[in-house]
């Protein structure tokens, strides 16, 4: 445990990351407000559930309804408008 430091509060408190490292904390913080006292824990923030599936839906969506261009056949002659190769 750290000596307490005692800092002036001007236009806010600025915890360097190294003292938030040295209490264990991670890169996820909930902060606690009570009277006379703020509180700063790890939140337990559960990872978001990453679906490949509903990735490929998406990806796959993409070409679905394609907006008017203006090059004709740019699906077939795609590595022609692109790289300029015929």
């Amino acid at each position: 445990m750290t000596t307490p430091q005692i800092v002036e509060a001007k236009q806010g408190i600025l915890i360097e990351e190294q003292l938030l490292q040295s209490a264990g904390l991670g890169n996820h913080l909930q902060i606690i407000v009570q009277a006379g006292e703020i509180r700063i824990v790890t939140a337990n923030t559960p990872a978001p559930a990453l679906s490949s599936e509903k990735g490929w839906k998406v990806f796959r969506a993409l070409g679905n309804n394609p907006g008017k261009g203006k090059l004709p056949n740019a699906t077939v002659d795609h590595d022609r408008y692109l790289y300029g190769k015929h």
